[in-house]
């Protein structure tokens, strides 16, 4: 009995040690260089043209935290993914030809930070003003975690201030 007592608890050792580096491999098989073509992916969902699938990249609980785009509310607003989607669409109904001019991240453990200057032409009403035609440039820095090669959560922080000023929607102060 013992001799099967010995057998098992080998082979439960080697199941465990087998399992765990399979789940380690699992949330290790991404790697960072794949983490930062993510959290770009998200930030290219902003974009005119993109071809980004949400569904591909946003994990099942995606939660995003941003200062919202298309109201004056300064405080950051909590979105799953359906109302994240929203959001960019109201975006895209007053600006078009979004693009991103340039970027700069960097990645650790599971987090990646993007610092992007985009660009959008004001061709929409934007928060009750009719649109100007303006071209219009800010930065953006979103900070995003990777869970399972999904973008599971972004914190997202933007210079409204500019944005609003080159619009002529605020005064230069």
């Amino acid at each position: 009995m013992a001799r099967h007592i010995d057998a098992f608890a080998a082979a439960s050792t080697a199941m465990a040690v087998l399992f765990s580096g399979t789940l380690s491999a699992h949330a290790e098989d991404c790697s960072l260089e794949q983490k930062k073509a993510l959290a770009y992916e998200a930030i290219e969902l902003w974009l005119s043209g993109s071809d980004v699938d949400p569904s591909a990249i946003l994990a099942p609980g995606y939660t995003n935290h941003l200062d919202s785009a298309v109201g004056l509310d300064t405080s950051q607003q909590v979105r799953n993914a359906a109302d994240f989607q929203k959001e960019i669409e109201k975006f895209h109904a007053a600006f078009t030809d979004v693009k991103a001019l340039s970027r700069m991240q960097v990645a650790e453990g599971d987090m990646v930070a993007t610092r992007v200057q985009l660009s959008a032409v004001h061709s929409g009403s934007y928060l009750g003003e009719d649109a100007t035609g303006k071209t219009i440039t800010y930065d953006s820095v979103e900070f995003t975690r990777i869970e399972d090669c999904k973008v599971a959560e972004t914190w997202v922080t933007w210079d409204k201030y500019a944005m609003l000023y080159q619009l002529g929607l605020i005064p230069n102060s």
